[in-house]
């Protein structure tokens, strides 16, 4: 075999990783296929490594692939068995898996479940972050003075995981016979993969009560871009998107307004079609590190070619969910509009490569909405844009 590339996992998927290594889930050292040549006879949880194609291009089966933490230091060696091409540039790998050494990132290292432990005599309760007293108050009773084991399973908010393991931890204080174990949140592929209980049940865990509230961001982070000509109004409602959202939920919304981030992150290029590729990736760079943190990272560039808002898309997932917004306001109204006066000059010959006049808007075939404020008032395009994220579990409790 040959070492044919090296992929750094952070976030969710390095946890996947270790859960994966820990033996904690049945079929432990290695990522398979549900019915793939590694599947096993019984069904159980398939976990699988979901990264940018792009990343595997030198790859074949029989080759190794060294997996590293974000600080590039190499955890474990991959031996791929399969590769499986998936939608939106993304690729499946498994294989069977070498522990190289010890990961040490992520919240409650002290509190993590361990092999061997022996849950079948003792009352299980799994919670998430916003517990309320009343979940806790439930599991003692239910326990009714036997052992109890109060199981936080994390988030990608290692903020609120931490605050979690805290708040089950003062709980625990004051109930007899009471411990705390934590779940990092983790990212095992698309498939509907729940590793808590599946890590549950391989220590003996008996019919866990599940008390994790509908209240947590289900999704975690999420970054939303807003796309379409200038002029469409994508800065408008994704403004009044934050505000709602700030304003209404528990879910913490970041503005990424896109001139800021030129002014910041991109003051050495100009508006080529190569420099603006590279302002995006640098934006979606930025958004990511929001979504991986739990937040929403909330984008309104114009983003016109398809090209660059696949590699925006590259950048977020498979960490975390991309979703697009395509602001279809026709030319004529977004012309018509001209705050800044931009299209003007671009009939003027005064600016050249301006998106609509005299280079093109490459209208997206990915988008998950499509709103047009020429029809719809802001307040419109902003319900029907959080009835989205709602029902993709982004939004969480209200506040």
């Amino acid at each position: 075999m040959t070492v044919s590339s090296t992929i750094v996992l952070s976030g969710a998927q390095l946890e996947g990783l270790e859960l994966i290594l820990s033996g904690l889930l049945p079929e432990a050292a290695r990522y398979r296929l549900p019915g793939g040549a590694s599947a096993p006879q019984q069904p159980s949880p398939a976990p699988k490594l979901v990264i940018p194609e792009s990343s595997m291009r030198q790859a074949r089966v029989g080759d190794e692939v060294t997996l590293c933490d974000p600080e590039n230091t190499p955890i474990a060696v991959l031996a791929i068995e399969e590769l499986l091409p998936l939608d939106r540039g993304r690729i499946a790998v498994t294989g069977g898996l070498r522990q190289l050494r010890s990961l040490e990132h992520g919240p409650a290292r002290g509190f993590r479940l361990e092999p061997g432990l022996d849950l079948s005599h003792s009352t299980v309760a799994v919670f998430s972050p916003g517990v309320s007293p009343a979940d806790i108050l439930r599991a003692v009773r239910t326990a009714a003075g036997s052992p109890l084991e109060l199981i936080a399973e994390g988030t990608e908010d290692r903020v609120a995981s931490a605050r979690l393991v805290r708040e089950l931890q003062e709980a625990a204080e004051l109930i007899p016979h009471a411990h705390v174990r934590f779940v990092p949140c983790v990212d095992l592929g698309d498939d509907a993969v729940d590793a808590t209980m599946s890590a549950l049940a391989e220590i003996g865990a008996v019919r866990p009560l599940d008390l994790r509230g509908l209240h947590r961001v289900q999704g975690g982070g999420a970054v939303v871009l807003f796309t379409g000509l200038s002029g469409a109004g994508k800065s408008t409602v994704a403004r009044a998107l934050t505000e709602w959202i700030t304003g209404r939920t528990l879910q913490r919304a970041v503005l990424l307004d896109g001139d800021e981030l030129r002014r910041e992150l991109a003051s050495d290029l100009g508006f080529s079609p190569e420099d603006r590729h590279r302002n995006l990736e640098r934006q979606a760079w930025v958004a990511a590190r929001v979504a991986e943190a739990g937040g929403l990272a909330i984008c309104a560039p114009i983003a016109p070619f398809a090209a660059s808002r696949a590699a925006m898309r590259a950048k977020v997932e498979p960490r975390s969910r991309f979703i697009v917004i395509h602001v279809a306001t026709p030319l004529a109204v977004a012309e018509a509009r001209d705050r800044k006066g931009l299209y003007a000059q671009a009939r003027a010959g005064v600016i050249t490569d301006f998106t609509g006049i005299d280079s093109p808007y490459e209208t997206p075939d990915d988008a998950d909405l499509s709103i047009d404020t020429s029809e719809l008032t802001v307040d419109e395009c902003v319900a029907a844009v959080t009835a989205l994220l709602s029902k993709a579990g982004l939004l969480g409790e209200t506040a």
